[in-house]
């Protein structure tokens, strides 16, 4: 757990990475019936369901001029509430090499809190 995990009271924190789409995909199933933030590269959009977040997210991949290897980050944990929450990152790698490139994209995936 970080530290700002524990500032925010944030319980049962998993962190997951891995390589390519898939486990992103499949974790945004996993919250099937919820609302999600989509932060892309010009736009951000809020009160997505899974359907119009996926096709969001496949519209922003299509509209790249640059092929990207990717890896995912997936941030579970319940927040203060008792709610499960998820923050998933896409981060697309222009080159081979781990150094700084200015091409490279970041891609975040939020879900929303449930107002009670």
């Amino acid at each position: 757990m970080r530290f700002i995990d524990f500032i925010k009271k944030r319980k049962d924190v998993i962190e997951v990475e891995g390589e390519g789409l898939n486990s992103a995909i499949h974790c945004i199933h996993e919250f099937e019936g919820r609302a999600f933030t989509f932060k892309g590269l010009t736009e951000k959009y809020k009160g997505l369901d899974v359907d119009r977040l996926l096709e969001r997210l496949q519209d922003e991949l299509n509209s790249m001029a640059v092929l990207y290897r990717y890896s995912t980050h997936i941030k579970r944990y319940t927040d203060r509430n008792g709610q499960s929450q998820m923050r998933l990152k896409l981060i697309g790698k222009a080159g081979m090499m781990s150094k700084y490139n200015p091409l490279d994209i970041q891609l975040v995936v939020m879900t929303e809190a449930n107002g009670k």
